[in-house]
């Protein structure tokens, strides 16, 4: 197999390996020339499904077209510029570009979204962090209402779970006291794949421990469609007893 970029000035075709390379099917893999630099700036989980490419082609920032060859016949094509973003980023620069759906064509219009703030903006090796999934609702729920951050290796965090039907949202999480005191500012304006996980430490704005009590966790969802989502759950946070 061979990878190439018609749209440079060079579209000299590059060996992807010379060596046999299996890939299973819904695996994820990372073409690059040094997967040094890809571990140290992103989150790779899976290090073995990386391909060190002795020779990349040329693929600038600003726009480009990926081509992967079976000798002669094309097996997949797509082209993508800065523009692609999410438009309310600010900056652009180490943010991957990740197609949302497979089954449609990678040049279809929205089909090639930034991958979120949540995850460090790639996921080399591992799911996209934008998908397609109708037939999931929104929602933000909590693995435990309880939680002790007391390092003792048992529910230290508090894990809000979260699912999305769309990409491309951005998110606003604020933890409050049972008495409307804004404690932490978990999360604000940040672009969230469409499932994953956040935590919370316990800590407050501060970096100090919070009270033990009750806190309230309110989400405010939306994205560049207009559509708005809101979520309100309630949690305790605990300490041993002596």
């Amino acid at each position: 197999m061979t990878i190439s970029n018609p749209a440079a000035s060079s579209t000299t075709k590059r060996t992807i390996s010379t060596t046999s390379v299996f890939i299973r099917p819904k695996t994820y893999w990372v073409l690059t020339a040094n997967p040094e630099i890809t571990k140290q700036h992103y989150e790779v989980k899976n290090p073995t499904q990386m391909v060190q490419v002795a020779s990349m082609p040329a693929f600038n920032n600003e726009s480009g077209t990926v081509k992967l060859w079976k000798d002669d016949t094309t097996i997949d094509e797509l082209s993508y510029t800065e523009k692609m973003h999410h438009a309310l980023l600010k900056e652009v620069k180490g943010v991957s570009l990740e197609r949302v759906s497979f089954s449609k064509s990678g040049n279809e219009p929205g089909n090639l979204q930034s991958a979120a703030a949540s995850v460090g903006f790639a996921t080399p090796t591992y799911q996209n962090s934008q998908n397609e999934d109708t037939s999931v609702k929104n929602s933000m729920t909590l693995a435990s209402k309880t939680f002790s951050p007391d390092n003792d290796g048992f529910e230290d965090l508090l894990e809000i779970n979260y699912q999305f039907k769309e990409n491309g949202n951005l998110a606003t999480i604020n933890i409050y006291t049972d008495k409307g005191v804004l404690v932490r500012r978990l999360a604000r304006n940040v672009t969230m794949s469409t499932q994953g996980t956040i935590n919370w430490d316990g800590l407050n704005d501060g970096g100090q421990l919070c009270k033990v009590g009750l806190y309230v966790i309110k989400t405010d969802l939306f994205n560049l469609a207009g559509n708005t989502t809101h979520f309100k759950q309630t949690c305790v946070l605990a300490s041993k007893l002596n």
